[in-house]
């Protein structure tokens, strides 16, 4: 379980040990005896003696709200943009609260113009219930652990279901748990977003074996999947309860600080398909530029243009996938998100142009022709793997992106020397980016294998291409 899961779930947990006896001044009171709780009665009773737990029992609701809140919020894209404002009203309001409790309690104190008209026989029988009431509650709670700890037990001598994962990794459970709460009893990484609540897809896999044995999805599970335009063989794992055995493939990437097998560390091992953003650069001329040219000064221009670009896409968030002789390939969005990603691709195709002009005032007169870079970008889902990962003695290939994307990305990059261009990106990124581009760079092509052609704009420059809120600014190298 993450952390925030525990703090939540123990927070949530002692809010009715404090509650329970404020709801019983304020409703059993009213209803037994008749005494009204109104504001001020209920600030008298309370200063000073019992303002300190209210004020703990303010803060651990509210704590627990905001935690649901953050992790449920956090799946909105405007969420991102407030999140901090968010924070800090998040911050402010129960200091407030807790501001005006104790400012009305202690002038009140002062004035002593309440007077609480509850008898000592009252307060007993508000405290014998109140007991009461928290022993029952906390019954249920040791019970519930009772009942977990039985099935535990049970499970250590009954055959139980078998769940497979790429990678040859296999762990038994007992029926009953979802699959989301297996994989994490058996420290096989699965991402939860929203933490098990069908809301975020996150936690999907593809099943490859047993899916005739699970029962139909629930209304809010096929709410999801509509949602995301998956094939029938593909679950949420905080949704299906194996009864049987089952064999499964994670698809969203997540990794684990605490995996007992180096290779369920790391979910690229078993490869995961999603969204991302793939990136080819290229050398234009390179070849005619470095002909009679010193091996030196060929190798020198050759490490700056590389080392250059592949840290302005590091430094914008992209993953270097490998050097293809004098071209980069790049993966942006992994850890972020399509739209994340492609806004930061597209910046780093402004730092890259920088690049360029750099390059071509320092590369010295043995150079004549000038240093032109073409750029290629294109949005689409992908399989992220560690290609040679496989091997008893674990050890880490390079991640790389395979599929369809990645050659039509390399398809657009080429596409730069018919249009005479710098930047050659999908439609797709552009939106996904909220970016607006110059309508005349607007244009369609044909692309082998495909029957639609494809929306691409062809930038001479960056200058015309902007983000979401921008006007013009510059981008430093």
């Amino acid at each position: 379980m993450p952390p925030w899961e525990f703090t939540q779930l123990v927070l949530g947990l002692y809010i009715p040990w404090t509650l329970i006896p404020h709801v019983i001044v304020t409703m059993g009171l009213a209803k037994q005896t008749g005494f009204i709780p109104n504001y001020h009665q209920m600030l008298t009773i309370l200063w000073p003696m019992n303002a300190f737990m209210q004020g703990i029992l303010l803060l651990v609701v509210w704590t627990h709200a905001m935690i649901g809140l953050h992790f449920w919020l956090r799946l909105y894209p405007i969420y991102h943009r407030v999140k901090y404002v968010a924070l800090a009203a998040a911050i402010a309001w129960p200091v407030l609260a807790l501001w005006g409790f104790v400012e009305g309690a202690r002038r009140l104190a002062l004035a002593k113009d309440v007077k609480v008209k509850v008898s000592q026989d009252q307060w007993d029988w508000v405290f014998v219930l109140t007991d009461q009431a928290r022993a029952f509650f906390f019954s249920i709670v040791i019970f519930s652990l009772l009942v977990i700890l039985g099935r535990y037990l049970a499970g250590r001598f009954s055959r139980g279901v078998s769940i497979s994962y790429p990678g040859g990794l296999s762990v038994k459970a007992q029926p009953g748990a979802s699959l989301l709460e297996i994989s994490r009893m058996h420290g096989v990484p699965l991402a939860s977003v929203c933490g098990g609540r069908a809301r975020c897809s996150t936690c999907r896999v593809k099943v490859i074996e047993g899916l005739d044995t699970l029962p139909e999805p629930s209304p809010a599970e096929t709410t999801v999947l509509k949602r995301i335009g998956v094939s029938e063989d593909v679950r949420l794992a905080c949704q299906i309860r194996p009864a049987s055995n089952l064999q499964v493939q994670p698809l969203v990437a997540v990794k684990s600080q605490n995996g007992r097998q180096t290779h369920i560390q790391d979910a690229y091992y078993w490869g995961v398909e999603q969204d991302v953003v793939i990136m080819f650069v290229d050398l234009r001329n390179f070849t005619s530029m470095t002909e009679a040219q010193l091996a030196y000064d060929v190798v020198f221009l050759l490490n700056q243009y590389l080392d250059r670009v592949s840290a302005v896409i590091r430094a914008e968030g992209g993953h270097v996938d490998k050097f293809i002789g004098d071209g980069i390939m790049a993966i942006f969005g992994m850890q972020t998100g399509p739209e994340t990603g492609a806004r930061q691709a597209l910046n780093a195709c402004r730092r890259i142009e920088k690049v360029m002009q750099a390059l071509n005032d320092e590369k010295g007169p043995q150079f004549r022709d000038a240093i032109r870079l073409g750029v290629g970008l294109h949005l689409g889902q992908a399989i992220l793997g560690r290609i040679g990962a496989a091997g008893s003695d674990g050890s880490r290939g390079g991640l790389t992106a395979l599929g369809d994307v990645v050659n039509t990305a390399s398809r657009l990059e080429t596409e730069n020397k018919s249009h005479g261009s710098f930047l050659v990106v999908s439609k797709a990124v552009v939106d996904a980016a909220g970016a607006t581009a110059p309508e005349d760079s607007l244009c369609e092509i044909s692309v082998r294998g495909k029957e639609k052609p494809l929306e691409i704009f062809a930038l001479q420059q960056m200058d015309g291409l902007l983000l979401p809120g921008e006007a013009g600014t510059e981008i430093p190298v």
